[in-house]
């Protein structure tokens, strides 16, 4: 049969060959030439039109999903996949609306239940794999396998609040509103992953344990346990109400220990207890009666069951197991990282830097902790996540460059993430991992390692820029410099009034896309769709910030010891002190102290000096100053100083004072000066030598004068009688 219609088919298809080979350039019988024919091949190749062996098998294997009716099936629970309508997703209606997110259950989907080959369990099947589809998994048969055999897999379904009080039969079946499928991983001996490692081999599953130990170089990682979200989906026709972020809420309280425990079932068992539990089948069986915990998958019996546990259990009636993270991977796209980082409350850790062959997309990993269920410290998250930053933003230049600029952005978080998840460890061996995986031991800049990033001159150069005085080609060194002290978060604290330093979502873009992906001003403005002069004009401002925040810390940098407050606040004051006082203290007295001693000192040598040389030196004439009748004593006798001596003697000035004190009135009181005339001395008469000496003196200089002349004339007339010849 499979042989007579692959004839069959093969013959269409080559007569269309002929058609085509035949057809004219422009088709449509234009020119005279036959025109082309659509055919269409709609005979199936490996069965016949309605063979029951198709539709059986499409059935047991969930392949028909995508068009499966989830009302009242057969009494086998399949029916036949030929004979159903293909509506797309208007057989996916639901029943009870759309309830409030916040109304919403978590409820565990028993496995042994799910897949008993019972009526109403085979439709709750097609309905979750149904959903699958919808979110554009590719469902295999291995997948529906795993989800059956992998002791590890857990089932998660979000209900609405009337669930449990809906009648019995087919609608029976609750509306599911959203997925998740979890697979637990880790708990490796740390030897067995170096081993492995050490060899450039890896075992298969465990993908996040792996991963990481391989990507960070800690061994210690592949020893803690957690839960990776294999496949989470949500109903096409509530997708986007936060149905997503419910389901994702009640998980992650269920992993971290929130859920109260109805049964009283002890959630604190050993370590070894637990994880021999962990490898051991949910669901064995050899006899009708409901399988025991201790029964191994080996030795499971697969036939029918008689007493069957219920499909649906609240994540309250469940043990917890103890895990340390809750994670996930998948291909990372705008949509799907802003789900998990900030509704699922998630951290990036990984990023591959070889896209999928068959989607172009990068595979991430994202984690978030659960300390309160472990009781371990969760610093390592944020060590690891500054880690994955750091990463990243070296490689937005080279092997993500061709990724979306408000990805990127996304992808390095918020500036201040950093900083508010050292704020919140307390313990100091946490805190100095963090600063060892980040490079930096504290999340302020200071002014040494600005100076390593940007000299003076650079300095000057952005503040020149930030005034408008250049172009932005001046600055194009230095933009990367920027863009990655702003995204490593060492921005923080030099914000206005000291908060938070931060830019606008479209500046941080243009300096990301600037500054770490090297990109141009023109690709920027097509990638943003933003007209170029604002574009230019949210750039300068982002600078202008960044160079008023730098100018800021070198100016708290300078007067840290000139203000109380500053530089070791009170102590930094009396170090001024001290230093004022030493330097005080280099001379022994001030200037004004130094000019009283040394006048002091002045007067007592001119006291000891007159009294040395007695009245009959004071007396003497010859070294008088000349001017008599003055007070001054006489070992003064500088012209220059006695040019403002007072004239007179002191009975000429008691005379004057007593003249002036009986006339009416103010005025002045002169003394007349007592100068002594010296007489102007003539001048001596020459003797007769001397006579006799300017005489000839006089004869010699008129003799050579006269000389002078005649050498003049006959110089004179040779240059005529040269001109006349």
């Amino acid at each position: 049969n499979d042989r007579i219609t692959n004839t069959q088919n093969y013959a269409a298809a080559k007569d269309a060959d002929a058609a085509i080979s035949t057809s004219g350039v422009g088709g449509g019988g234009v020119g005279g030439g036959p025109s082309l024919k659509e055919l269409e091949l709609d005979r199936p190749i490996r069965y016949a039109l309605g063979d029951p062996v198709e539709s059986w098998l499409n059935g047991l294997l969930c392949l028909d999903c995508d068009h499966a009716s989830f009302g009242a099936e057969d009494d086998d629970g399949f029916g036949d996949s030929s004979s159903r309508p293909n509506n797309g997703n208007t057989t996916m209606e639901l029943k009870g609306g759309a309830p409030s997110p916040a109304e919403c259950e978590l409820y565990h989907v028993d496995r042994d239940a799910l897949f008993s080959y019972h009526r109403l369990s085979e439709s709750f099947l097609q309905k979750l794999w149904g959903l699958y589809t919808s979110a554009h998994y590719k469902n295999t048969p291995n997948d529906l396998q795993m989800l059956s055999d992998a002791p590890a897999h857990n089932l998660f379904v979000l209900l609405g609040p009337t669930a449990e009080d809906d009648g019995s039969g087919d609608a029976a079946l609750p509306d599911v509103l959203a997925i998740v499928q979890t697979s637990l991983e880790g708990r490796l001996s740390r030897k067995t992953v170096q081993a492995q490692l050490a060899r450039g081999h890896r075992s298969a599953g465990d993908l996040i344990p792996w991963t990481m130990s391989q990507q960070f170089g800690d061994g210690n990682f592949a020893r803690l346990s957690g839960a990776r979200v294999v496949r989470a989906a949500v109903h096409p026709q509530v997708q986007g109400m936060g149905y997503g972020s419910r389901a994702m809420e009640l998980l992650y309280r269920y992993y971290n220990g929130e859920m109260v425990s109805l049964d009283g079932a002890d959630d604190d068992d050993d370590d070894d207890n637990e994880s021999e539990d962990e490898t051991r089948s949910e669901s064995s069986d050899s006899s009708d009666e409901e399988p025991t915990s201790d029964a191994l998958l080996h030795r499971e019996s697969p036939k029918p069951r008689k007493r069957l546990p219920p499909l649906l259990l609240p994540l309250s009636s469940l043990p917890t197991p103890k895990l340390d993270w809750l994670g996930t991977s998948f291909g990372l796209t705008p949509a799907l990282h802003s789900f998990w980082s900030r509704r699922a409350g998630m951290t990036l850790l990984y990023l591959r830097q070889t896209p999928n062959d068959l989607t172009g997309e990068h595979s991430a990993i994202m984690i978030r902790a659960l300390p309160k269920r472990s009781g371990w410290d969760d610093a390592w998250l944020p060590a690891f996540g500054a880690d994955a930053r750091r990463r990243i933003g070296r490689l937005l230049g080279g092997a993500f460059r061709g990724m979306e600029v408000r990805l990127a952005v996304s992808l390095l978080g918020d500036a201040a993430v950093d900083s508010n998840d050292r704020k919140r460890i307390r313990d100091p061996n946490a805190l100095r991992e963090v600063q060892r995986r980040s490079g930096s031991e504290s999340s302020r800049l200071s002014p040494d390692e600005l100076r390593c990033h940007l000299t003076s001159h650079d300095l000057q150069r952005l503040e020149l820029y930030g005034r408008n005085l250049c172009d932005h080609h001046l600055i194009g060194d230095l933009v990367p410099s920027l863009a990655n002290l702003y995204f490593t978060g060492r921005m923080t604290g030099w914000g206005n009034d000291g908060g938070e330093f931060r830019l606008s979502s479209v500046q941080s873009a243009l300096l990301c896309g600037m500054g770490l992906q090297r990109k141009g001003v023109d690709e920027l403005v097509a990638e943003l769709s933003l007209p170029i002069n604002q574009v230019l004009a949210m750039f300068n401002k982002a600078v202008k910030k960044m160079s008023t925040a730098f100018h800021n810390l070198l100016v708290e940098e300078e007067s840290k010891d000139l203000v109380p407050g500053g530089k070791g606040g009170a102590d930094g004051v009396k170090k001024a002190e001290a230093n004022v006082r030493r330097i005080r203290d280099v001379v022994g007295q001030t200037l004004e102290e130094e000019e009283a001693e040394g006048a002091t000192a002045a007067m007592d040598a001119l006291e000891k000096r007159q009294q040395a040389s007695g009245q009959r030196k004071s007396k003497a004439k010859a070294k008088d100053s000349g001017v008599t009748g003055t007070r001054m004593p006489a070992e003064i006798n500088d012209p220059e100083i006695m040019k403002y001596a007072l004239k007179g003697t002191d009975e000429e000035w008691a005379k004057a004072l007593e003249e002036k004190g009986d006339a009416p009135g103010g005025g002045t009181i002169q003394v007349k000066s007592t100068k002594a005339k010296t007489p102007k001395k003539r001048k001596a008469e020459k003797s007769s030598e001397d006579v006799m000496e300017d005489v000839l003196k006089n004869e010699k200089n008129m003799m050579s004068s006269s000389g002078k002349k005649k050498g003049k004339k006959a110089k004179s007339k040779t240059k005529k009688s040269r001109k006349s010849t």
